[in-house]
Order: C-alpha cells, then sequence, then structure tokens
C-alpha cells in the first residue's frame, strides 16, 4: 500500500510544539517563554490534528483508527508512567491503585498522566460528526443573501468553544467533590480543542492556497512583530482585563500565532532531526516528563550551585530551559526509535520512515 507523504510544515509546526511542551514542564521555565508559547503550543497541535484529517466513511473505522492511535497509547503509557513511578520515585505518591483509578478518571489536575493525548481522543469525536455534518451541506448556505459554508462552520465552532470556555470561567470550582470545574476525560476543553481542529480543516480546504499566495518574508516578519506585541505589551505592562475582552484574547493570540508559526514553518527546510522529532511527538509527550525528572533530580545532587544559580537569575534560566529542551529531544531519540522499531503497535503504528 501506498504511503501517504507527509508534509513538511506540519512537522516543523509540531516539533516547535512539542520542544514548548518540554520547556513548560521545567523549573527552570521562565514567566517570559510561559507567556510566549502558552498561546500556540497545544492549540498547534489541535490545529495540525484537524489540518492532516481525512473524513472516514464509517463512525465505527473512524473509532477504530483513533482507539489504535490515541486511547492505546494514551492507556499503555499513563499505566506504565504510573508502575514506574510506584518503584522509582522521586516525590511522594499514592497508592498504585489510587493513581490507576485517577488516570482513568482522567480529571484535570488529578492523575492526568498525558492528558493531551486523552483530551485529544475526545475532542475527535464530536469533530467527527461536525465535519460529517459540514461536508453533507451545500458550499453556499442562502438566508437572506448567502455565505460561504466555511464561515459558518468556524463561527458555530467558536460559538461552541466559547461555552466551553464560560464553563469553565463562571461555574463554581466547588461543585464537584474533587474541588475544580474539570470534567471526566477533560471534557469541558472538548469544543475549545474542536474549535481549532476545525480551523485546521478549514485552512486545508479553503484558506491555504490564498495564505500562500500571500506568504512573503515582509509579512513573516509583520505577523511575528504583532504576534511578540500582543503577547508581551500585556505581559510587561501587567495588563488586566475584564473577562470578555480576556476571552477575546485569548482567541486573538491564539490564531496570529498558529498563522505566524505556519507562515515560518513553510519557509524553513527541515532536517531529519526536526521531521523525526516532529513525526513522533506522542511519543516525546509520553517520555519526557520522566527524563525531566530524573535530569533535575541529578542537576539537584550533583550540580546544585550552577542549578540554583540558574534558576535565581531570569536571563540565565531563560536560555537553560531552552538548552535542556533541546538537549531532552536528542536524548528521546533512542528511546522513540527502539518503540518504533520494535513496538510500533504501542503507538498504532507498523512502522515508520523518515521522509528525506
Amino acid at each position: 500500500m501506498e504511503r501517504t507523504k507527509r508534509i513538511e510544515w506540519v512537522d516543523i509546526v509540531k516539533y516547535v510544539c512539542i520542544i514548548m511542551v518540554m520547556l513548560s514542564h521545567l523549573e527552570s521555565r521562565t514567566d517570559i517563554w510561559s507567556a510566549f508559547y502558552t498561546p500556540f503550543f497545544l492549540s498547534g497541535f489541535f490545529f495540525v490534528a484537524g489540518y492532516v484529517y481525512k473524513p472516514k466513511s464509517s463512525f465505527k473505522d473512524f473509532l477504530y483508527k483513533k482507539i489504535r492511535q490515541l486511547f492505546v497509547p494514551w492507556l499503555v503509557f499513563s499505566v506504565f508512567d504510573i508502575v514506574l513511578s510506584q518503584i522509582i520515585t522521586f516525590n511522594e505518591h499514592d497508592s498504585l491503585l489510587e493513581e490507576l483509578k485517577w488516570n482513568f478518571l482522567q480529571i484535570g489536575g488529578q492523575g492526568d498522566q498525558i492528558w493531551f493525548v486523552a483530551a485529544l481522543f475526545v475532542a475527535f469525536i464530536p469533530f467527527y460528526f461536525f465535519i460529517r455534518f459540514y461536508e453533507s451541506k451545500p458550499q453556499k448556505i442562502n438566508g437572506g443573501g448567502y455565505c460561504n459554508k466555511c464561515v459558518v462552520a468556524i463561527a458555530l465552532a467558536w460559538l461552541l468553544s466559547l461555552s466551553s470556555i464560560l464553563y469553565t470561567r463562571l461555574v463554581p470550582a466547588d461543585i464537584f467533590p474533587w474541588n475544580t470545574t474539570s470534567l471526566p476525560w477533560h471534557i469541558e476543553y472538548m469544543f475549545q480543542a474542536m474549535f481549532y481542529m476545525v480551523l485546521g480543516y478549514m485552512f486545508r480546504h479553503n484558506m491555504e492556497a490564498e495564505f500562500d499566495k500571500y506568504n512573503t518574508l515582509k509579512l513573516r516578519i509583520v505577523a511575528l512583530l504583532a504576534y511578540l506585541v500582543l503577547v508581551f505589551v500585556p505581559f510587561f505592562g501587567k495588563v488586566k482585563m475584564p473577562m470578555v475582552g480576556d476571552i477575546l484574547y485569548h482567541y486573538l493570540t491564539a490564531v496570529v500565532g498558529i498563522a505566524t508559526l505556519i507562515l515560518i514553518a513553510k519557509e524553513i527546510k527541515a532536517n531529519r532531526y526536526i521531521n523525526y522529532v516532529g513525526q513522533n511527538t506522542l511519543i516525546y509527550f509520553a517520555l519526557h516528563g520522566k527524563a525531566l525528572s530524573v535530569i533535575q533530580t541529578l542537576l539537584k545532587k550533583f550540580a546544585v550551585g550552577f542549578y540554583s544559580a540558574v534558576l535565581n537569575n531570569v536571563a540565565l534560566s531563560s536560555v537553560f530551559c531552552l538548552g535542556l529542551s533541546l538537549v531532552l529531544s536528542v536524548i528521546l531519540i533512542v528511546p522513540t526509535y527502539i518503540i518504533n522499531r520494535w513496538f510500533p503497535f504501542i503507538v498504532g503504528r507498523k512502522s515508520i520512515k523518515i521522509e528525506k
């Protein structure tokens, strides 16, 4: 069977986002980095998931594929992580059964190992029905004139996403016994994730050709500067926005951040390292936490003076956390290769080849 040729800029976007994910879990991460990556590093993954999605003829085929590609990897890696933590641990842990219980409930902040993979799996379900309904409708939707169904679809997805955000903002935190508004399997984020997936799908089928026409050096510079201004002016100015303004700002920075990243990624020539990491972000999601825990524990034990100096200096810490994330991305190539070579079924694959 002929393999589908990978889209290089997609792997570059995923590479940047997974580096930011690893960086976000470091003790040396700074608020400056957090302000920079927060708008796009997870929404970018959801966008790409929608971009590469190909509608399936039946829900049964679709669900089987997502169980194989997302649910099974989540199950294997999350249980492995919990069991390993019980055997080799640097922190206090609940009992094995207690941790497994919370892991299977997948409630935010409580036993939600590899939560993003679980959240993506759940978000794909309404996304499937949304796209199926969208594809069943005519291109033009009448009603006092007409509008492109793509615009209507994006607007509807945004309204659903907005309802999700309003739920997390307005519902009291103590409504559930676990004292958060989080729902099992991250259902509260389902429509937020789906919105960016819909954007990715619509981008590929309705916007990309036009987008590419205007992808010039000037536009890339303007887009990057606009994103940096949007992110850092409120950050350094310590701007406090009302809820409505904050919500709109959340969407604006995410969309501008994703668009800027795509503009740049489309003009970059990736190497095999970037492609490999970008193709294996699921494994990196699963493994980086334990690896970081080991590295940071070793730093505290054998280089405590240096590590303390780094943590207490914003400039040093900002450079160090990026460097450590890049180093870790190289280290994880080894276990990633082992999984792909001998245990590919764990990540829903038969095998993987690197596109040259």
